[in-house]
């Protein structure tokens, strides 16, 4: 299920419902071993690429009654649940999204590294939609500087942080603007945290937006104040507009972005330096333009689309010839 369904069939990609795979009920496991084995017996399908731990354990298992082949992909760094990654991805050709995600595989999982294939994640650079109306409007005034947030509202992603820099930045940039696109469990604590700091007026929120390349491409530069990421889309989707961004320096964040060149660095949780960086791109312009052609190139160079699908074809291509 979810919100991509519809688009997945105007692609003509086939989508099947399965149970729950996180629930651990025996009853239901085996159902969902039963649904799985069923599809991919009357489909045919010679390779399962999975992208969750409990997925990777349910094609572990399946593929040995129909010797299919499996690849797994980790898009995040995680901690415990040693024995279950360790078993699903045994006879799995794993890709980690950076080298980040790669050494966390690595110590904590004792995965060999040489086995382990880093594909960088990419976005195909294609705008779709003509933009936000809200946006358009506040772009009406042209001393208006727009700084967006684009991430699922979690703890994860910090938003909190972005809200109490804007406010901490007011008074220096009394014309700043700051935007919060996506959704998720944290979005109501989120909006209270704004109506406490009476930033009403100063901070909105889009939600969910289906085309988030072209909120990018009306914003001045975006903020990306994570506590912890595997290798985030969302500075890739911003270099692929030629724009910069701020992000929090922890591993993922700082293996896409180098401050000073790309975009700037700031100090996981910390504030005050967040609002200093964002008072820095709001006040220099030249420098806010230099970062943004570096970032244009970095896309081309590092994390172009072509570049991405090349590589996962490699990967298909190497676990049917093994």
């Amino acid at each position: 299920g979810g919100r991509y369904v519809p688009e997945l069939e105007k692609l003509g990609i086939r989508h099947f419902i399965i149970p729950d795979m996180d629930k651990k009920n025996i009853w239901l496991m085996l159902k969902t071993l039963i649904v799985l084995s069923n599809i991919i017996k009357r489909e045919r399908i010679d390779v399962i690429h999975t992208h969750h731990r409990m997925a990777a354990f349910y094609a572990r298992i399946v593929s040995t009654f129909h010797r299919c082949k499996c690849v797994y992909t980790a898009h995040n760094v995680f901690y415990g649940k040693r024995f279950l990654l360790r078993f699903a991805l045994k006879h799995s050709k794993v890709v980690a999204v950076g080298d980040g995600v790669k050494k966390n595989l690595i110590e904590e999982y004792q995965l060999i590294g040489n086995e382990i294939t880093v594909i960088h994640n990419s976005v195909r650079n294609h705008v779709i939609g003509c933009g936000n109306i809200l946006l358009k409007n506040l772009r009406k005034d042209k001393e208006n500087v727009l700084a967006g947030t684009i991430c699922r509202l979690t703890r994860q992603k910090g938003v909190d942080i972005f809200i109490k820099a804007v406010k901490k930045t007011q008074e220096r940039v009394p014309n700043l603007i700051g935007i919060i696109i996506g959704d998720g469990e944290e979005r109501t604590n989120l909006e209270n945290l704004v109506n406490e700091l009476k930033l009403e007026n100063i901070i909105h929120f889009l939600g969910y937006q289906p085309d988030a390349l072209s909120i990018i491409n009306q914003l001045d530069f975006v903020v990306l104040s994570s506590r912890w990421e595997g290798l985030p889309l969302t500075p890739i989707e911003v270099f692929s507009q030629g724009k910069t961004i701020i992000v929090s320096d922890i591993p993922g964040n700082n293996e896409v972005v180098s401050d000073n060149y790309n975009g700037l660095l700031f100090e996981k949780d910390n504030i005050q330096e967040l609002s200093s960086k964002i008072v820095e791109l709001c006040q220099n312009k030249e420098k806010r333009k230099e970062l943004e052609g570096n970032a244009k190139n970095t896309y081309n160079e590092d994390y172009s689309y072509e570049k991405f699908i090349k590589a996962y074809n490699d990967v298909y291509y190497a676990v049917q010839e093994g």
